[in-house]
């Protein structure tokens, strides 16, 4: 670090972001020298530099934050310091976020509040609310510190900005009520709705005269992003393959797309889409992949089909399914006309959901029939009219409980746990044949689809115990967390097998919810 400082003022604002972004890496491999680096990013911080420089500073500090508990009331304190000279309206409100979600969590939560408010004193319009968001939460999380909080949101109610005003006002009535599920529901935790579906929504509302109240249920849920995987071949239909388009913008693109079909438009807005799957192998003439579009009582069967041949087309192709033994009733058949050659179509299957709430899960049978018809390769035309009838067998597919469940991030966990309470809660331990704590969270986290929460998805190294806490939102819009403690040194059947024993806790404000995330693990 100190052969750094010698030439680090000798060297342009780009060069100088290459070596914060290579402290960063060395923060995440020695994590226990944190002290040394964060000290070195905070005197960078205090000298002469731009937007784009700071910007890395502050990103670097914020992961060091979030990723290392044992650094994380060092990196406030710089950054509060910072604060207290920064330029920049976008990293002053990002620094007044991150106090407000992690200042309440610390040993001595009071220091920042000078820090905060005075960006309420002094600061522009943007900032000065940022700050109120901030004080709020400060004042959900410690009933200690609530009336002073009080006292400085009723000082602001009277701000010249209307935005500082209204904020400063909202966060005052809710905290007067001292009422831990508003706090949890409207301070500590942020509405779970994709924000442009909520704009296109709202402007639609306002558009249509009509005398009942808007419906947010009715909003797509906003989700945490996740990468889709790379594939060497791409049959998506009127969407990018690669990882630039979010997964909100995609699920817009589906709902859009099936609102269009006449058959699917009483369906309401689609609950979640899963990423493509499969049905084939690579190699064959036909390449097949579904996506499943899960809706309140349906799930919509897309089924994106790759005509590879050059000297035949499909016409009226359909995937047949078979899902009775399971309780799943296919109602409806949406055949793709005509699928060229080289070319690619899209086949849907609307099916019923089970009667029995908690029977969410099965294996459906896929067969793809049509008709063919040979072609010239030159011209792509078909020999003849008639074409003769085909099928070919698919995979099975899959509906797991997964597939029920919205990942959702939920800031103040503990807040939301309290929140939904134990009216609907199940309790269960379970003994797991599986090697290590690592292992077991990775595999409770994809069995039941949800998100992971306060970074307890992260093992720390050498420990013999962890907690892991999850949240999501059940089909339906039914909030539902998951406690899952674990330990190893359990025993299975197995003869000197390794196993981890794990209490298992799920509460929701569905009771049937509870049941099926239950059975996830069973």
């Amino acid at each position: 670090m100190k052969q750094i400082s010698s030439f680090l003022s000798e060297i342009s604002d780009q060069f100088k972001t290459v070596v914060v972004d290579a402290i960063k890496s060395l923060c995440q491999k020695f994590p226990r020298k944190h002290t040394v680096l964060m000290t070195f990013l905070a005197n960078m911080l205090r000298e002469e530099g731009g937007y784009e420089y700071k910007k890395a500073i502050v990103n670097t500090i914020i992961s060091i934050v979030e990723e290392n508990p044992e650094a994380k009331e060092a990196g406030l304190a710089h950054l509060c310091e910072f604060i207290e000279d920064c330029e920049h309206t976008s990293l002053a409100t990002r620094i007044l976020h991150l106090l407000g979600r992690e200042g309440p969590r610390t040993t001595t939560p009071a220091k920042y509040i000078r820090y905060i408010y005075n960006r309420v004193i002094l600061e522009n319009a943007p900032v000065r609310a940022a700050a109120v968001s901030a004080l709020a939460k400060f004042g959900a999380a410690s009933e200690e510190l609530l009336p002073n909080i009080l006292v400085l949101l009723h000082r602001t109610t009277l701000d010249q900005d209307d935005e500082v005003r209204d904020r400063a006002t909202f966060y005052y009535q809710l905290l007067k009520h001292s009422d831990k599920a508003l706090n949890s529901a409207y301070i500590l935790n942020s509405m779970n709705v994709s924000l442009s579906a909520l704009e296109r929504l709202l402007h639609r509302y306002t558009m249509e005269p009509t005398t009942k109240a808007f419906d947010v249920k009715s909003v797509p849920i906003e989700t945490v992003h996740v990468e889709q995987p790379k594939t060497d071949i791409s049959i998506g239909v009127g969407l990018p393959r690669g990882g630039t388009e979010s997964k909100t913008n995609r699920e817009d693109t589906y709902g859009e797309q099936l609102a269009a079909i006449p058959e699917f438009a009483h369906l309401g807005p689609i609950f979640k889409s899963s990423l493509p799957v499969d049905l084939t192998e690579s190699e064959v003439e036909y390449v097949v992949r579904c996506i499943k579009h899960v809706f309140s009582h349906y799930i919509v069967f897309q089924f994106d089909i790759n005509n590879t041949l050059n000297d035949q087309l499909l016409e009226r192709v359909s995937v047949q399914m078979d899902g009775s033994a399971e309780g799943f009733e296919v109602v409806h058949y949406t055949p793709c006309q005509v699928i060229k050659c080289n070319d690619t179509g899209s086949t849907y299957t609307l099916v019923k959901l089970p009667d029995d709430s908690s029977a969410v899960t099965g294996s459906l049978a896929c067969t793809m029939k049509y008709t063919v018809k040979d072609c010239d390769p030159a011209t792509g035309e078909p020999d003849d009219e008639e074409g003769y009838a085909d099928e070919f067998v698919l995979e099975d597919v899959e509906v797991t409980v997964s597939d029920h469940v919205q990942k959702v991030l939920k800031t103040n966990w503990s807040a939301s746990w309290e929140e939904i309470g134990a009216e609907n809660e199940l309790e269960d331990t379970y003994t797991l044949s599986i090697a290590t704590l690592e292992e077991c969270v990775k595999k409770i986290i994809s069995y039941m689809g949800m998100q992971a929460c306060e970074r307890s998805d992260k093992v720390p190294d050498g420990k013999a115990s962890h907690a892991l806490y999850l949240a999501g939102v059940y089909r339906g819009g039914h909030d539902v967390l998951v406690r899952a403690k674990m330990a190893l040194g359990g025993t299975t059947a197995d003869v000197g097998a390794q196993a981890i024993t794990m209490q298992l806790t799920i509460r929701s404000t569905d009771e049937s919810a509870v049941q099926v995330i239950a059975s996830a693990v069973e």
